[in-house]
């Protein structure tokens, strides 16, 4: 009697599981495509303060990194 009540629990688990990932509106982690491009940036020194920044947030002065126009300003 407890093997039945064991095995019937198991069935109406594995039942719900199936249908949980039949019907997720969640993809598939592993069905998504990974965007090819790398978003990673290069990071530049400030020279004044020495804080890494991305390039594309960077100040250059005289071909030196800064992170703000105000640390560029107080450097020379």
């Amino acid at each position: 009697m407890i093997t039945r009540l064991i095995l019937l629990f198991a069935v109406v688990a594995i039942l719900l599981w199936l249908f949980k990932r039949l019907f997720a509106e969640d993809p598939d982690p592993r069905k998504i495509e990974h965007d090819t491009q790398s978003k990673s940036e290069n990071m530049l020194q400030c020279k004044f303060c020495g804080v890494h920044v991305p390039e594309s947030s960077i100040v250059i002065t005289n071909d030196t990194p800064y992170c703000s126009q105000d640390h560029a300003d107080r450097d020379q």
